[in-house]
């Protein structure tokens, strides 16, 4: 430890540099306050023993100066005074001195006064270091959370929430929001909007956004219907998210083409429909996203009529949970008022300027969002066109054939690969469940029965199910030879198409009239559930004919399909 001694008296500065060398202690000394100032500068002491009366510069001044160098660091300093009045010592206090020692001096109370502004001087720059850090911490943190807050709106926001239809408030909790709006038009016209809002808040809330505007923004694109897009964010959701998070949201999808409006509600309390003359509350009839498994979900949507001048209210529960000086909330009748009241006002500013009226600047308890969107059919189909995304898919005449070899066939999934030629070439009214149905099974029966040449009789029993994928799935990997030919072609009419689908593999076949024999091939003679043949009377069902060739490995289906939106 380095100490500085102060002090006109050559005697004084001997006898405490004596003692202070003695118990190990650096040391060095000045002959006045403004020499002091020079000595500390070159120096840097850890404590400063100062005297009161001296030529040039007093003790005081200079502890002044010396303090107001040292802000960012405690360098204790005590007073070496004779003097023993109060005003004295009072202002020994004042100019920043930490203690004081009277003369004659004492060495043990010397020593001991050193040793406690030592431990005082080390918890103080321990905790300044600590500050430090914590600014620079927090300065990094602040950085961190710019980038990251730019990185999630470029991603949540490619869409169209700017769109002069779309009102939209948007106030977190904090710089990342847990409530999530998107907004997207379809390629062939329309709008889709998701309204959610996940539980917490914060960067953990919000990080459930980007796989939902994944699917959201990815699905619309490609044309599906908001049941599509409601249904696999559920199952992403429910995948990705943990134990207990979950997003409550409303999906809306303005359909301009058949002036009509579709919802899927999943508990979001504050969702309308707002007319010229009445109000049309877009009840929610489901849970949130991300808690049912796929086979429990539902995605069934509402569907009512809508007209140029009728406006969609979303709101999450942070509006109607607001709360005002006596702590009652704001509420959902109150907010339908809102709806209701006549006057030629913006609906949009009325919302906004009755909610701060009632809260009266109360802290915010939770992300407040507000949305009001126009569903102005002419300008919605015009900032599709602006964007390239409007596109009209007009039924055509159109061919292609795919031919997978075996080494293909045990990686590849050809379906998909098929739902994605025909969505490019015919748009996404051609993307259907039951067409997604009829290709799988034909693709399963080609593979299984053409090329594996497994019986289905195994699956008679469900313990024949665990048999027969066991030996499936053994089989293809040890497949070494063999083919898939797949072709669909397409002739339009008025409503859409007739696609005529071929697959024909390079296997053995099957006995075509033994598994066509009966009309219900899903039931068993006794009346049983069968756990075979079951896909053959799917594609049956779903399609206007069926032909299969004599040996089995080449069956060619017809089905309709229609670019009527349902």
């Amino acid at each position: 430890m380095k100490i500085l001694i102060v002090d006109d008296a050559v005697t004084n500065r001997l006898v405490l540099s004596a003692y202070l060398k003695k118990d190990g202690y650096t040391v060095v000394v000045a002959e006045n306050g403004l020499e002091a100032i020079d000595v500390f500068q070159a120096e840097d002491p850890d404590l400063i023993l100062m005297d009161i009366m001296m030529p040039v510069m007093d003790g005081y001044e200079a502890t002044k100066k010396i303090k107001s160098m040292t802000l960012d660091k405690f360098t204790p300093i005590i007073f070496l005074t004779a003097m023993t009045d109060e005003k004295s010592l009072s202002q020994c206090v004042e100019v920043g001195g930490d203690d004081f020692l009277t003369k004659p001096y004492n060495r043990t109370i010397l020593k001991a006064k050193i040793d406690a502004l030592e431990r005082v001087s080390q918890l103080y720059n321990t905790v300044y270091q600590q500050k430090r850090e914590l600014i620079a911490h927090r300065e990094q943190e602040a950085k961190e959370h710019e980038v990251a807050r730019k990185v999630f709106d470029s991603i949540l926001n490619p869409g169209c929430l700017s769109a002069d239809n779309i009102q939209l408030h948007l106030s977190p909790m904090s710089l990342f929001n847990g409530d999530v709006v998107l907004a997207a038009v379809k390629p062939t016209g329309g709008l889709h909007i998701l309204f959610g809002d996940f539980t917490g808040h914060g960067l953990a809330a919000s990080l459930g956004a980007l796989p939902v505007s994944d699917v959201f923004y990815s699905m619309t694109a490609k044309g599906y219907s908001i049941s599509d897009v409601v249904r696999e964010i559920n199952r992403k959701l429910k995948r990705q998210l943990p134990t207990g998070m979950f997003l409550a949201a409303c999906l809306v999808e303005i359909d301009t083409n058949n002036m009509i409006l579709k919802y899927w509600n999943g508990a979001i309390p504050g969702a309308f429909l707002h007319k010229m003359h009445s109000v049309i509350e877009l009840k929610s009839k489901n849970l949130p996203l991300g808690i049912l498994a796929d086979s429990s979900f539902s995605d069934k949507v509402d569907i009512t009529e809508i007209h140029d001048k009728d406006k969609i209210v979303l709101t999450t529960d942070g509006i109607l949970e607001a709360e005002n000086s006596s702590g009652k909330m704001f509420g959902l009748d109150r907010f339908k008022k809102c709806l209701t009241e006549e006057g030629g006002f913006d609906l949009f500013q009325h919302i906004l300027d009755t909610l701060d009226a009632y809260t009266q600047e109360q802290k915010q308890t939770d992300d407040v969002t507000l949305g009001v969107i126009n569903c102005d059919i002419n300008y919605i189909n015009q900032i599709a066109s602006q964007k390239g995304a409007y596109k009209k898919f007009v039924p055509s005449h159109w061919k292609f054939d795919l031919h997978f070899f075996y080494d293909s066939i045990k990686s590849l999934d050809p379906v998909p690969l098929i739902n994605q030629i025909m969505g490019e070439i015919q748009g996404h009214q051609i993307q259907q469940d039951k067409l997604s149905i009829v290709l799988t099974e034909l693709f399963c029966n080609s593979l299984d029965h053409g090329l594996l040449g497994l019986d289905s009789n195994i699956k008679s029993t469900p313990e024949g199910f665990m048999q027969f994928y066991t030996e499936r799935e053994s089989r293809l990997n040890e497949l070494e030879s063999g083919s898939i030919c797949i072709s669909v072609s397409n002739v339009p009419n008025e409503t859409g198409g007739e696609l005529t689908i071929v697959f024909e593999d390079s296997g053995k076949g099957f006995d075509v009239n033994k598994i066509l024999q009966s009309d219900n091939l899903s039931i068993a003679e006794d009346g049983a559930i069968k756990f075979s043949g079951r896909g053959l009377s799917l594609i049956k069902n779903y399609c206007h004919s069926v032909t299969y060739n004599d040996s089995g490995n080449r069956v060619e289906c017809v089905y309709s399909w229609s670019n009527i939106d349902t």
